[in-house]
């Protein structure tokens, strides 16, 4: 992923502000609560985790096949995936946390703070 240098910042003790900006525009919008979220999840799964996508601008969103009201679109959601790690409790684990919407696909978690829970597999 090409970086945009304004992202090049540390946003927290694991993660850095590029690493969910769009790859398209390289433009960034995150809730604070996912990246709350996400700090905690990594405490609990005690390895790296990896944003394989964060934001979403409208072109890119529509480039993958994004649904029209995604969340990747207002900073409210992150694709993630981990090594070795089963996935299942990843999901658990993340819903203990209060991601509300998840989906659990064969190479990456879907984690999003919608108001109701949804529990999906893709």
């Amino acid at each position: 992923m090409l970086r945009s240098p304004l992202n090049n910042i540390k946003i927290a003790e694991h993660f850095w502000l590029y690493e969910f900006q769009c790859p398209d525009c390289r433009c960034v919008k995150i809730d604070v609560r996912i990246l709350e979220y996400l700090e905690i999840l990594r405490e609990m799964v005690a390895r790296p985790i990896y944003i394989t996508s964060g934001y979403r601008c409208p072109d890119y969103n529509l480039k993958v096949g994004g649904v029209k009201n995604s969340y990747h679109l207002t900073g409210k959601a992150v694709d993630i995936s981990t090594e070795k790690f089963n996935k299942v409790k990843i999901s658990q684990y993340a819903s203990q946390i209060g991601f509300r919407g998840i989906g659990v696909y064969s190479n990456h978690i879907h984690l999003d703070i919608r108001d109701t829970p949804s529990y999906w597999e893709g």
